[in-house]
């Protein structure tokens, strides 16, 4: 079975279908010529459109659907939509574009996806300064200075949105100056609230995320605060990624709308956590 000579039967199964890219990945031993593999592995980044409660069938199809074309069995097929920011990376990293429905796109999910592995990586150095601190004491590893400045500074940026909460819609998109400053204080917030549930999650020995959309669960699942608080904020995590890497494509609407609707919930988790502060991490 030659690769190369599938190509356009791979084109037209993927154009017909909702992915947007495709990458392959052969283990060498099985490698017999270029081009040319009896085993493979695919990786599918699926369109938008696709609802997060679709991808489980997609994958079962497209295992069917590419075994057939393909002519092979033993054939593994991940869905990138759903991948953690490890399995991202690895692919990015070291797997062949197999297909590409807009090359402009694909790039700026990969470069998007490389840039949230990279910065995530820093809370392994967290996880291993936690780890470490905790063989010296019975106790957790939370600094509570620490955690209570950065809830502070939390407290600060939300407030400096609420300032910007009274301006009229119409105002609010029509001046650069306004939304751009909206803009920076709502990332400097969110960066706070995940950067201190990541901290805690670490010092506490909670199950490691593999995401921004993690970390919160793990915190709600220690009982550091509110599961229905936790949900409410998980929104921000996508928001949060665009603020970072791509502020020109962030909805201003939606960016007003988190400033008339999101602040007393960034306030919470502020008051949440100086509870359970209050209360001994060791509770």
């Amino acid at each position: 079975m030659d690769l190369f000579e599938r190509q356009a039967q791979l084109h037209s199964l993927f154009q017909r279908s909702p992915v947007d890219a495709a990458y392959t990945q052969a283990t060498s031993a099985t490698r017999k010529f270029a081009g040319s593999f009896s085993d493979l592995d695919v990786a599918l980044l699926l369109l938008d459109q696709v609802k997060t409660n679709e991808f489980f069938d997609y994958q079962v199809y497209f295992v069917s659907e590419l075994s057939k074309t393909l002519e092979t069995q033993g054939l593994d097929v991940v869905i990138l939509n759903q991948a953690s920011l490890l399995q991202r990376a690895q692919v990015i990293r070291s797997w062949s574009v197999l297909f590409q429905r807009d090359a402009k796109r694909r790039v700026q999910w990969e470069t998007r996806a490389v840039m949230e592995y990279l910065e995530f990586q820093k809370y392994d150095d967290m996880q291993s300064k936690a780890l470490a601190e905790r063989t010296k004491s019975d106790r957790f590893a939370i600094d509570a200075d620490y955690v209570k400045a950065r809830l502070a500074r939390l407290r600060e940026y939300t407030q400096l949105l609420a300032d910007l909460k009274p301006i009229d819609h119409t105002k609010f998109k029509s001046d650069p100056k306004l939304y751009g400053l909206a803009q920076w204080y709502l990332q400097q917030a969110v960066e706070l609230l995940f950067g201190t549930g990541a901290y805690l999650v670490m010092a506490l020995a909670l199950p490691k995320p593999e995401a921004y959309h993690d970390i919160l669960d793990a915190v709600a699942g220690r009982g550091l605060i509110e599961r229905p608080l936790a949900y409410r904020l998980e929104h921000l995590a996508n928001l949060r990624n665009l603020l970072a890497y791509d502020r020109e494509q962030t909805d201003i609407d939606d960016v007003y709308q988190q400033i008339q609707t999101r602040l007393p919930d960034l306030r919470a988790f502020a008051d949440q956590i100086d509870r359970f502060l209050g209360a001994g991490t060791d509770a």
